[in-house]
């Protein structure tokens, strides 16, 4: 479990999660609400029943972002976190989610951190050319040696979690990835970067329901006519506006599995806007949604468009949630329970999923951080695929 409050602030909102290797200890990175602190931790040891242990603060890095932390409209919310080892560099996603005018903001930064000192400097904060803002914030990720050699001509970070964020028609309808190149050290803050885009289903009309390819998603909700949700349609469920996703995305590629994972929590029941004009659901449940890299290798050639791409899809249930799983409902534009992070470490074949109030009744305080591990396929063969055909994670 993280602290409570480093630094005086509550981890129940926070956002993001990263991992690194201090003189070979484990650490992660996350945020706390309502500034989006940063924080490090040693990961505890691992307990699968009886009290979890809770990680302890090594440092409060503070605010990270600093007075790079720019949008057009002043307001802006840290969604994901991303420390690159190659560039020792600690990446954050951030965005105004409810920007409705300003659509070539910013999506992604980065910061160094003196650990002598104690002290992180931002560097700047980049514009994804060609591609909308909403379309690039939620993750930062790595991209597989072998895939960035054969398709992405050196682009080696990706960004874009995708989900939508409010009425305007910029959003990925579904999970988002783009890829880029590390900004170099001299690029001035605030300049623009080249993506190409690897996955994605851009909200090209609300108006006209069926006009445009959206994630396919289970049947279980209730359309409304409209394009908050589109009704289900010869079995096949359409991703809705009630459908949440902040950092939940990351691209797991080792010997023997190889696959593009992403963690939303989707709505139920009736999906639509409240009196308040907030969006509502009756229900919610947690899904993992997986990509094959063969598929997004065929986006990155011209051969597929990033909306034809479709996910393998599973509930999930995580544990210490309650006895029903009744996620139930929200209101408010507030999802409860939902993913916040994940990080994949592959030294010791490990996904770590953080879920918010991760309680029966979905307490407050929380947070907890699930661990899952990746089991070993067939550990001889060491050669990438280019492109893989198949993968499974089980």
């Amino acid at each position: 479990m993280p602290p409570s409050t480093p630094g005086g602030e509550d981890t129940t909102f926070g956002l993001g999660l990263t991992h690194r290797y201090v003189s070979g200890e484990l650490r992660m990175f996350s945020t706390a609400w309502p500034s989006h602190n940063v924080y490090e931790v040693r990961v505890p040891a691992l307990s699968t029943s009886g009290t979890l242990n809770q990680a302890q603060v090594v440092r409060e890095w503070g605010d990270v972002l600093g007075s790079k932390r720019y949008t057009g409209s002043g307001a802006s919310w840290v969604y994901g976190l991303y420390w690159d080892e190659q560039d020792r560099r600690l990446y954050w996603s951030y965005a105004d989610p409810y920007n409705v005018s300003n659509p070539n903001d910013p999506a992604v930064g980065y910061s160094t951190l003196n650990d002598s000192t104690g002290t992180a400097t931002p560097v700047g904060a980049y514009i994804f050319s060609g591609r909308l803002l909403r379309m690039n914030i939620g993750c930062v990720m790595p991209i597989p040696q072998w895939f960035v050699d054969a398709y992405t001509g050196g682009k080696r970070l990706g960004a874009g979690c995708g989900g939508y964020f409010s009425g305007v028609h910029w959003d990925s309808m579904g999970p988002a990835l783009g890829a880029f190149s590390p900004p170099g050290s001299s690029l001035p803050d605030r300049s623009s970067l080249s993506i190409m885009a690897l996955l994605g289903y851009p909200d090209d009309s609300k108006d006209t329901v069926y006009s445009y390819e959206r994630c396919h998603r289970d049947t279980n909700y209730i359309g409304t006519g409209n394009w908050v949700a589109w009704d289900p349609r010869n079995g096949i469920g359409y991703w809705t506006a009630g459908d949440y996703i902040y950092q939940g995305g990351i691209w797991i590629d080792l010997p023997d599995k190889h696959g593009v994972l992403y963690f939303p929590t989707l709505g139920n029941g009736q999906v639509y806007y409240d009196s308040g004009m907030h969006l509502a659901a009756n229900g919610s449940s947690h899904w993992w949604f997986l990509y094959d890299p063969a598929d997004l290798a065929k986006v990155a050639q011209g051969q597929l468009d990033q909306s034809a791409v479709q996910p393998i899809r599973w509930p999930i249930k995580y544990p210490d949630i309650g006895v029903s799983y009744d996620l139930g409902g929200f209101t408010g534009g507030a999802m409860p329970q939902m993913v916040t992070g994940v990080t994949f470490d592959s030294t010791n074949r490990r996904l770590y999923v953080a879920l918010q109030m991760a309680a029966p009744g979905g307490a407050y305080g929380t947070t907890k951080v699930f661990v899952y591990e990746v089991q070993s396929g067939s550990p001889s063969d060491s050669t990438p695929p280019a492109p893989p055909t198949r993968m499974r994670l089980r």
